[in-house]
């Protein structure tokens, strides 16, 4: 059994990795940003190890204090960094505020969140952190560029914590999904700049009935991303880049295999424009 900490527990991902180890038996604290999501949580866990916390990752002061909860009540083994959105809208649309706040949640949240966590793990002789990236992490996704430029960061960010952590015992570990059926897609935040007028607006339609169309839209089962994470928990010794989804794994194959033209053109076709 061991204890784990997971941020962005209040649907999707986070909420199925919660319930997923609570009911294997480890110890988890699960923390989500709103409390009407924390008390659903408690709702859905009553009778298993999981207890759920206010924890916004933004907000270093929650931070320290749900950190300091979990070290006094077993320690923390694990941390699980899944708390993120997506920003939706063409480059040009973003806002300064709107990029700012995407990359202070799905990055710095992840270095406030290790800051807290790692002296605990150096004290307990070691740990696992598993970070939740995105294929988008590995190739720039059309009208997500704010999102798939924290997902980059967070690539090179995972990579230089394992490094940085291996001599404490500290296996850093990095999963990498496509799209799947958590809801995500259906929570975006699109940039106040990107209005029903914007005239990038026709050429989005097109792509996002595209991928609707060819299942870009996350119907997938969300399991194999679950299953990956308590293989990486379970496995700290394994694999440290873990890519999920065919789709995932489709598109970066075509990337790292064939001419960056292909991969262009495929994009520039689900667009609707030329090449």
């Amino acid at each position: 059994m061991s204890n784990i900490l997971i941020t962005g527990c209040s649907s999707g991902f986070g909420q199925l990795i919660a319930l997923a180890l609570a009911r294997r038996g480890d110890r988890v604290f699960a923390t989500a940003r709103r409390p009407e999501a924390v008390d659903d949580l408690a709702g859905r866990a009553e009778g298993l190890p999981l207890s759920v916390h206010l924890l916004d990752v933004t907000d270093a002061a929650s931070i320290n204090r749900v950190v300091a909860e979990a070290a006094g009540e077993g320690g923390i083994d694990v941390l699980v960094n899944n708390a993120g959105y997506a920003l939706r809208g063409p480059v040009v649309s973003l806002q300064d505020d709107e990029v700012a706040r995407q990359l202070d949640t799905n990055v710095v949240g992840i270095v406030r969140m290790v800051r807290a966590v790692v002296p605990h793990m150096r004290e307990r002789g070691g740990g696992t952190i598993v970070n939740l990236s995105s294929a988008a992490g590995l190739v720039g996704i059309p009208f997500e560029g704010a999102y798939a430029a924290s997902k980059h960061a967070v690539e090179g960010l995972s990579e230089t914590l394992r490094f940085e952590l291996a001599a404490d015992g500290i296996a850093v570990a990095l999963i990498e999904p496509g799209a799947f059926d958590t809801g995500f897609f259906d929570n975006v935040t699109e940039s106040r700049g990107f209005g029903a007028d914007h005239p990038d607006r026709p050429v989005f339609d097109h792509y996002h009935e595209r991928m609707m169309a060819v299942g870009g839209a996350g119907r997938a089962a969300p399991q194999p991303v679950v299953d990956a994470v308590l293989a990486a928990i379970d496995h700290p010794d394994g694999p440290f880049r873990r890519l999920v989804g065919d789709d995932a794994e489709l598109v970066v194959r075509i990337k790292r295999e064939r001419p960056f033209a292909e991969l262009e053109a495929g994009m520039r076709a689900a667009m609707g424009t030329t090449a």
